[in-house]
């Protein structure tokens, strides 16, 4: 059925764990492990020929390890570079039965408070599991779980084919699946989870179940928004679609000095619930500094996609004519894997950049509260003044189609909030040991508290891919009592002993 494969080439390693030999590099050695030869010996022997042992001195344990930012990362003692599901289960019952914190690593952009509290674990690097196929009828790509996002998108595209998947290039495309995710595509193909047909789960015993709608549904439920929570997704059926003749989107961008705020984001509520909007149109603008632009204040950079022609688009970029624009506006046509440079998503942009700390405050909201918008620009300005550390920092706002999202009954996965309009997260940006963490982590929660509570909304929505950590388990996973009983009924059914818990971990 799945006849047509991509495989990638990736750099082998030189461990040679099959001799349950040394090879002379270091392992950091405390009560979990009885030598630094165990992993090898007692773990390699279980291991396919293609699988490896990277250990803390080889060259190739930092670029195993390295993540989307340096902040309360884990601490990892042993990466094994897994070539296969079984690799995988072998691991994990290795793993338990030392005791031993595991983690599953992809793209690496998983970024919240929890992941700090995995200590001399190992990490299961996925990126070997990168194989993609297409099905005799077209309709359905099989993915491993270490595919990142560009490569589904380019390996799609050639074959006249396209996906919902997330914005940013260098995320995986399954860590982003198991919250929920957003992409440009939902509002014709809804979430990254409603295209989800089934999955291959490794467990927390090391046991391995296939998830559907007629295969364990409630996990099934489960994994569609709280995913991270019961296992290792190793491989997955995933819906796809044909890209049609001249398949292009039309954009116009856009920067703005600071005194468009509110005729700017005026605009977009004007425009939430026009149908071609709701549909077939995104409009995504960040804040940052940029002083060859403007001195005074940070610069908004709004771009307009429209899933169609330019002339298609024409009427609908007319509205944002009306606004004054501080350099001249940007125009054209590109196609679906064309998006992320564009937006500052690609591989060159800053969503995948390495070497900084970049937390993430986000709430969900149904619209632009237009004076709360103007607060939170002189705050962020303020802020971003007065600790000149943080003047990296930029802010999102991202207005995702929406149709397709909200056409999916809310009960009917584990992702709780369907039902808003935007995604908003200032994101504080600095050096390592440039600023104190506290002031950053301060600044973010003021920044997001002016928004919440110009909601007025009792309870705050965040989209659990970008939360900070201090965020409770209703605001991610939602505030229907019955969400939670479920969640963690099947926790305790699933994962009794807690080993998945390090991502926004329901208990």
């Amino acid at each position: 059925m799945f006849g047509k494969t991509f495989g990638m080439e990736i750099l082998s390693t030189v461990m040679a764990w099959a001799t349950g030999t040394m090879t002379g590099y270091a392992l950091s050695i405390d009560n979990n492990y009885t030598s630094s030869n165990s992993v090898y010996a007692e773990l390699g022997p279980r291991l396919s020929q293609n699988a490896s042992i990277i250990l803390p001195g080889s060259p190739l344990f930092e670029n195993a390890t390295l993540r989307w930012q340096e902040w309360r990362d884990p601490n990892i003692n042993v990466v094994v570079e897994v070539a296969t599901e079984s690799d995988v289960q072998e691991t994990i019952k290795y793993a338990n039965a030392h005791d031993i914190d595991f983690l599953a690593m992809s793209g690496g952009h998983g970024a919240i408070y929890s992941l700090g509290d995995v200590h001399h674990g190992i990490e299961i690097w996925m990126h070997k599991l990168n194989t993609m196929s297409i099905s005799d009828s077209g309709g359905i790509a099989k993915i491993g779980g270490g595919v990142l996002s560009k490569d589904l998108v380019d390996y799609l595209w050639a074959l006249g084919k396209q996906a919902a998947t997330g914005l940013c290039e260098c995320t995986s495309i399954l860590g982003p699946l198991l919250g929920g995710g957003h992409g440009i595509l939902q509002g014709e193909h809804g979430l990254l989870i409603d295209n989800l047909i089934s999955a291959r789960l490794v467990l927390a015993n090391g046991t391995v179940v296939t998830v559907s709608k007629t295969s364990h549904l409630d996990l099934f439920w489960a994994l569609r928004g709280a995913g991270h929570n019961f296992g290792i997704v190793t491989e997955v059926e995933y819906r796809i679609f044909d890209v049609e003749e001249g398949d292009s989107w039309a954009y116009e961008s856009f920067v703005f000095k600071g005194s468009e705020v509110e005729a700017l984001y005026g605009l977009e509520n004007e425009l939430e619930n026009d149908e071609v909007r709701r549909s077939r149109v995104f409009m995504y603008s960040f804040w940052a500094w940029s002083l060859e632009i403007d001195t005074e204040g940070p610069v908004i950079f709004f771009f307009v996609l429209y899933h169609g022609t330019a002339s298609d688009a024409a009427l609908f970029f007319a509205h944002f004519r009306s606004l004054t624009p501080a350099i001249p506006v940007q125009s054209g046509t590109v196609t679906l894997p064309e998006i992320a440079s564009l937006t500052g998503n690609g591989y060159d942009g800053l969503a995948c950049g390495h070497g900084s700390v970049s937390l993430r405050f986000p709430i969900d909201v149904m619209s632009y509260d237009v004076q709360a918008q103007r607060d939170v620009y002189e705050k962020f300005k303020k802020v971003t003044l007065d600790e000149p550390a943080l003047n990296g920092s930029f802010f999102l706002f991202e207005g995702y189609p929406v149709k397709g999202v909200q056409d999916v009954p809310v009960e009917s996965t584990a992702f709780p909030h369907r039902k808003d309009n935007l995604l908003i997260s200032p994101v504080m940006v600095y050096t390592p040991n440039s600023t104190p963490d506290a002031t950053a982590i301060q600044a973010g929660k003021d920044l997001r508290q002016i928004l919440h509570k110009a909601t007025g909304r009792e309870h705050m929505h965040s989209y659990v891919n970008y939360a900070h950590g201090d965020e409770s388990l209703q605001e991610m996973y939602g505030f229907e009592s019955w969400r939670l009983e479920k969640l963690r009924a099947l926790k305790d059914l699933w994962d009794p002993k807690g080993k998945f818990g390090f991502y926004a971990p329901i208990r």
